[in-house]
């Protein structure tokens, strides 16, 4: 039974470490319609679709996978550095995952 005079939160062990990334996305109008986004720090990621959200949302499991799949076989990362550039039109997202 609990002591409700007791406020303070539970200390346990310490939990694991989560490895997280930054994920930079550059977003822009697809002349077809929709948006278009792509990861500038991570090559191979670009994904259309009907609006930036729809876009994003898609982005983050493609960037998560990529990401767990090297750290798998024990391969570095291969990061773009510096970031791609952004071409005319687009607009900078940052995106903070952990896996």
């Amino acid at each position: 039974m609990s002591d409700p005079q007791n406020t303070s939160l539970p200390v346990g062990s310490q939990p694991a470490d989560v490895p997280s990334f930054g994920c930079i996305v550059y977003v822009r109008a697809n002349p077809a319609g929709g948006v278009i986004a792509r990861v500038a720090n991570l090559d191979g990621i670009e994904i259309a679709g009907s609006t930036e959200r729809d876009v994003l949302s898609r982005i983050v499991p493609q960037f998560k996978k990529k990401i767990q799949d090297h750290m798998a076989a024990d391969k570095p990362i291969p990061w773009t550095e510096p970031p791609a550039a952004m071409t005319e039109g687009e607009q900078k997202r940052f995106l903070p995952m952990h896996l």
